[in-house]
């Protein structure tokens, strides 16, 4: 999953800057006092995630921007495995894993426009650079651990956080515990965020906001987030994304 995210990302990398258009001339009056209201889906190479954001315009190219969302972020390491004891049926897990790791991000940044669109099928070119907090959220991954088998062959086990110890391959695990189980272990760890990018806009109406953005983000925390039970968890995550962003102008004057 990380590697496809990494591909994928590294791929629209490429032809975002090569990507233009040709159309009529715009017949609509151009809105350059704005302030905007978007939402974005995001791939990161490290995870993905959802944001709202607001654009406050400061003169006729900057904007003011706020905003917060939510995320998923995931080891590099992470391979997807099914007990072969429950291979029909069970749920699939990520072997090693000891928790879920979702972020709830909020800050503010700055987005300017280098490149005006100019006709209804053109695209401005817009940089931007934002910073904030991060709140991550630590949810136990629990296992259906083996403990036995009984003299018919049935498996015995018990509800466990992956055991390093004991859980040395899939054939010590019979399946997954749901999601739900140890919602209420939940952990938080604070931490912070910069990150950076090139936003393209596509809009055919200047009241529409349509927009594919890539950047890099750098989140840091106080110490290594557990997500697996090896050594090699971090502290600073480095991440390239890519985001489809959509929403309106809320209101302009000409």
């Amino acid at each position: 999953m990380i590697k496809r995210n990494c591909w994928l990302i590294l791929f629209l990398f490429i032809i975002l800057p090569e990507a233009s258009a040709q159309g009529e001339l715009e017949d609509q009056p151009q809105i350059f006092y704005r302030n905007e209201r978007t939402i974005a889906g995001t791939l990161f190479s490290n995870g993905y995630g959802a944001d709202i954001r607001f654009a406050k315009r400061k003169d006729a190219f900057s904007s003011f921007t706020y905003g917060g969302g939510i995320g998923i972020i995931q080891h590099p390491k992470e391979y997807k495995s099914q007990s072969p004891y429950t291979r029909d049926w069970g749920r699939s897990y990520v072997f090693g894993k000891m928790n879920e790791v979702m972020t709830i991000r909020g800050g503010i940044g700055i987005q300017k426009e280098i490149f005006s669109k100019f006709d209804r099928g053109g695209i401005s070119v817009r940089y931007f650079y934002s910073g904030g907090l991060t709140l991550v959220l630590l949810k136990p991954v629990y296992y259906l651990k083996i403990t036995g088998f009984k003299e018919n062959g049935q498996i015995i086990y018990e509800s466990s956080q992956f055991d390093p110890d004991y859980m040395q391959s899939i054939y010590d695990i019979y399946d997954r515990e749901s999601f739900f189980v140890g919602v209420s272990k939940t952990k938080f760890r604070p931490g912070m965020y910069i990150r950076a990018g090139l936003s393209f806009e596509f809009s055919a109406d200047e009241l529409d906001i349509n927009s594919l953005d890539a950047g890099v983000q750098l989140e840091g925390f106080m110490t290594k987030l557990p997500i697996m039970a090896s050594t090699d968890n971090q502290q600073l995550l480095l991440s390239l994304f890519i985001s489809y962003r959509f929403g309106k102008v809320i209101d302009g004057k000409n």
